[in-house]
């Protein structure tokens, strides 16, 4: 029982450093196409948070499980995932949260026509240069 227990406590991913800002942990993620951890640590900022950014947030979350999805080759999902989560960030400004949310966008939107010519069968190339998000300093 001792050893079930002590496998359990390695297993459980350490807690960031604490000041390590989570928008920037998520962001590096995401740009490492880590899409899944990604989407993790930025869910549970979502989940503390209260302010106007939760939708952006909610927004941004979708977008990195949209590109889980597609890499597990669930394009319905990733298409779905994509549109709603662009949908969720149109709302805010640009330059939300210090985001280039308009590059970003931009990418999701043409991945998101690519996704949909996959599902058709008008598209071959089963392929897509995932988009990198851009965060200005401070």
């Amino acid at each position: 029982m001792i050893v079930a227990v002590l496998f359990r406590r390695a297993m459980v991913e350490p807690e960031p450093p604490a000041g390590l800002d989570p928008v920037d942990q998520g962001i590096r993620l995401f740009n490492e196409e880590y899409f899944f951890e990604a989407h993790e640590v930025l869910e549970d900022l979502w989940k503390r948070e209260h302010g106007k950014s939760k939708v952006f947030l909610q927004g941004l979350i979708q977008i990195c499980a949209a590109y889980h999805h597609f890499q597990n080759g669930n394009l319905i999902g990733a298409e779905t995932l994509l549109e709603r989560g662009a949908q969720k960030m149109r709302s805010y400004p640009a330059d939300y949260l210090r985001i280039d949310a308009a590059k970003l966008l931009a990418h999701v939107d043409h991945d998101r026509e690519r996704i949909r010519k996959m599902q058709r069968g008008e598209e071959e190339n089963k392929v897509i240069d995932f988009p990198r998000i851009e965060r200005k300093l401070q």
